[in-house]
């Protein structure tokens, strides 16, 4: 999958499926140094992804201070081919332009290698297509 960097920041597109409802989000940032996979509680609004009363929540902290956030399990994410079932993200409050972090939740998951040099995501397996 392309990879692009935005202001010095390595992003892609993900495609995410809630309730029967999914929503592209370009512009998403790959984040090595976040635990968690989080998007824009405003990005996420559009497919009606809102805070419950029994949803987690939690604060998270990072260079810039701190924010709350609260969870929800997506039915399914799909990052170019690969996809993850049934896997929590974090909704809440990021700084303006950023739509979300693919944290290091969602890229352990899958056997993957960023390419820095080519610029794209792709599977540390050889000859093992996914």
């Amino acid at each position: 999958m392309d990879l692009t960097v935005q202001n010095g920041l390595l992003t892609t597109t993900m495609t995410i499926f809630f309730q029967n409802k999914s929503l592209t989000v370009d512009e998403i940032i790959i984040d090595t140094g976040s635990t968690h996979t989080m998007i824009s509680a405003d990005v996420v609004s559009d497919i009606d992804i809102t805070y419950q009363n029994n949803d987690p929540i939690y604060e998270a902290y990072g260079i810039g201070g701190s924010a709350y956030f609260f969870t929800k399990t997506m039915d399914e994410i799909h990052i170019g081919s690969y996809v993850w079932t049934h896997h929590p993200i974090d909704i809440g409050t990021l700084p303006p332009r950023h739509n979300g972090l693919i944290g290091l939740d969602l890229l352990m998951k899958q056997p993957l290698m960023i390419d820095f040099q080519k610029q794209i995501l792709h599977s540390s397996m050889k000859n093992t297509s996914m």
